[in-house]
């Protein structure tokens, strides 16, 4: 009995090996074209992002009493408008020039990164900062997840 088994066990082991290795590589390759086929994605997405910086370095440098994003009082006008003028520099270079060389896991890293400073930027220097940063976030997760989805309708 065994040893009629045996045969079966061994033809189900060799099947389930080769179905984990074909799976794998269909999802690598999924995972690898959708930054292959959209290089402008993250790109795209830098251009959105600084949009919302200028935005908000607009309104900070206004001085206008119907300003949605005012400083703290304690905070230093000059440094906060350079370091909103930084991470649009940064993503002015990413946009031109990284964004199109590199893999996507890199890519997200870098444009992570100048999100979260974004992020600790607002929370730590404009009044009400909490919940202007929870929108910001909201907002370009929602243009995100529209350019992605735009990128993907046109490769169909």
């Amino acid at each position: 009995m065994i040893a009629q088994l045996l045969p079966v066990v061994v033809i189900a082991a060799i099947v389930i090996v080769v179905m984990m290795k074909q799976i794998n590589k269909i999802t690598n390759k999924i995972d690898a074209n959708e930054f292959i086929d959209n290089p402008k994605l993250y790109a795209d997405f830098a251009a959105l992002i600084q949009e919302k910086i200028r935005a908000i370095r607009l309104d900070i440098d206004s001085n206008a009493e119907a300003a949605k994003f005012t400083l703290q009082e304690s905070v230093d006008k000059a440094n906060t408008l350079e370091q909103l003028s930084d991470m649009i520099r940064k993503l002015v270079f990413f946009e031109t020039m990284m964004g199109r060389n590199k893999d996507a896991k890199s890519t997200e890293a870098e444009l992570f990164a100048v999100l979260q400073q974004l992020d600790e930027l607002i929370v730590k220097s404009l009044n009400n900062g909490e919940n202007i940063s929870d929108e910001i976030r909201e907002e370009l997760a929602q243009s995100y997840e529209k350019l992605k989805n735009s990128y993907q309708i046109q490769e169909m």
